[in-house]
């Protein structure tokens, strides 16, 4: 074999092997675009959510308050009660 069929058969090997490799690259490219696909869908989840959750807390909070009034007119009411003393 001749260093010209030599050099041939390297360049035909690098030729072969810089084809695998940028197949490779695109199947990475096509991956690492999936999973930024991915992540941008979980962020506007998680911010979905975090919305969600703040609603919730400003709701149960006015409950909450709704409610510590109901309590302090039962209580007001069941002293009355006791104040005017056994009713029949």
């Amino acid at each position: 074999m001749t260093s010209l069929d030599n050099l041939a058969n390297r360049v035909a090997a690098l030729e072969e092997r810089l084809g695998v490799e940028s197949g490779l690259r695109a199947s990475m490219d096509s991956d690492l675009s999936s999973i930024n696909a991915k992540l941008a869908a979980q962020h506007h989840l998680i911010q979905a959510l975090s919305i969600t959750q703040a609603e919730h807390t400003g709701e149960f909070a006015k409950l909450h308050t709704k409610l510590d009034h109901i309590v302090t007119l039962l209580e007001h009411l069941i002293a009355d009660e006791g104040d005017a003393g056994p009713q029949r």
